[in-house]
């Protein structure tokens, strides 16, 4: 048995590609999918199935466009939710065979009802399982959230969720490794481990999820926060009816400057600009959107509507295929085109740029006392409430687009953020909104907190 991890950057969304025998299964693929079929060849393996292990909030599945290119193939999905497409509609204790695997289904509600987990053993070595497959169930060091399927339902699905944790998962042997749905960085868990890979013995030992009673587990994940971005729906709805294929849409056309301006005039078109913040800062294409590469695969789907079109502003051509393919992972299909040399073409055709001011933290505070500016925080929520500068308005990146029509354009702001990157990206998207005083502390709260300035705690 041969198990490889693909990491999905941005939204670290983990799927997997097991071979045996000549016979392959992917869980969870992601609609870019060539580096599926690269593994297939390495392997010399026949992909036979696709499993999922649920109905995904933060990504649209690639189920299809791999059976698109593998007819044979089969995919299967839990029998708790009607997917409108798919061949294999999977009910708890169901088994499989893969090569030498016997691949066993475990139904896991909780995170959903229709959560599935994969548990593999290897018979050409022996009949125990060695390893699992838990999707958004079971991370590192962490669990899945339980409020997404409605809200109202909380408390009833993070009951669901522990039995499950307790009566499927956790009887497994120690020595069985588990594979998660996802790494460290995605908005499905609030503190997953920086590995990807964990054993069963290991999360009973030191996952803090896993030590408490049923009651404590419910009111621990009623009172989490976590973001919850409106682009959740959108893939809910496409991974349930079965997303395009990306197969059938053109390639991103090459643009000359005269063709890339003129795509400028039209309000539905958006330039994403995917440089590094600070390259950003520096100048950038008037009314771009500022996305780096680093971190698009997460803002796209938070700040990114889906009926507009796409053109990029790379940073180099090679970015392209990475760039296109964060847009997708998050049902952002209509990509129309990309700059010629990106943003050197643009200034060698003597086109203007825009930049935005930046701030020290000893010049940000001095602002803010003299009432002379106002932060803008985009952080989410739940970092919000932890510690924030006094009189700061809060918009967080998930819903800029909407907080913002409470300020007056005229306002002179500063975007606040960790780091600066995140509020880089609100900055550009309140200078496309037509604010014209946006300016950015590029050492974010970071500095504030390095330079001993005071912070208050916001109540929820």
């Amino acid at each position: 048995m041969r198990i490889t991890t693909v990491r999905s950057e941005g939204l670290a969304v983990l799927s997997y590609f097991v071979s045996s025998e000549g016979e392959a299964m992917i869980i969870d693929p992601r609609r870019d999918a060539d580096i599926y079929f690269n593994i297939a060849k390495q392997d010399k393996a026949e992909i036979r199935y696709v499993f999922e292990t649920h109905r995904n909030e933060d990504y649209v599945i690639g189920s299809c466009d791999v059976k698109h290119r593998v007819p044979s193939s089969q995919i299967g999905h839990s029998d708790a939710t009607r997917f409108k497409y798919g061949d294999l509609q999977i009910g708890d204790g169901d088994v499989f065979t893969v090569g030498k695997i016997r691949v066993t289904c475990l139904n896991t509600s909780g995170h959903t009802d229709d959560s599935m987990c994969y548990l593999l053993s290897d018979e050409s070595v022996g009949f125990d399982p060695v390893a699992v497959f838990t999707g958004d169930t079971l991370f590192v060091g962490e669990v899945g959230r339980t409020d997404l399927v409605d809200i109202k339902k909380h408390e009833q699905m993070s009951r669901k969720l522990y039995h499950s944790l307790h009566d499927k998962v956790l009887p497994l042997k120690d020595g069985v490794m588990v594979y998660p749905g996802h790494g460290a960085g995605s908005v499905c868990g609030a503190a997953i481990g920086e590995r990807d890979l964990t054993t069963i013995g290991y999360e009973r030992a030191y996952n803090p999820w896993l030590s408490i009673g049923e009651d404590e587990f419910v009111e621990r994940k009623i009172n989490q926060r976590l973001t919850r971005a409106p682009y959740f729906k959108r893939c809910e709805h496409l991974n349930t009816i079965g997303p395009p294929i990306v197969a059938d849409f053109p390639s991103p056309l090459e643009m000359n400057v005269d063709d890339f301006e003129q795509a400028m005039q039209d309000d539905k078109n958006v330039i994403l600009d995917t440089r590094s913040a600070s390259e950003f800062v520096k100048g950038h294409i008037p009314h771009s959107i500022s996305l780096p590469l680093s971190h698009m695969g997460l803002f796209a789907g938070w700040v990114l509507e889906d009926d507009k079109d796409f053109f990029f502003a790379l940073g180099a051509k090679a970015d392209l295929r990475d760039a296109r393919g964060m847009l997708l992972r998050v049902g952002l299909d209509s990509i129309v085109g990309y700059l010629t040399e990106g943003i050197k073409s643009w200034l060698e055709a003597g086109r203007s740029v825009k930049s935005f001011k930046t701030y020290s933290a000893q010049e940000l505070r001095t602002q803010v006392d003299r009432d002379l500016l106002k932060i803008l925080d985009v952080r989410q929520p739940h970092e919000t409430e932890k510690e924030l500068i006094e009189g700061s308005l809060l918009a967080p990146l998930t819903s800029i687009a909407e907080d913002i029509e409470m300020v007056d354009p005229q306002t002179h702001i500063a975007t606040m953020c960790p780091f600066g990157v995140r509020a880089t990206t609100g900055a550009s998207i309140l200078a496309k909104a037509g604010f014209q005083n946006v300016g950015i502390p590029l050492d974010g709260l970071r500095g504030w907190k390095r330079a001993g300035y005071p912070l208050q705690t916001r109540r929820a």
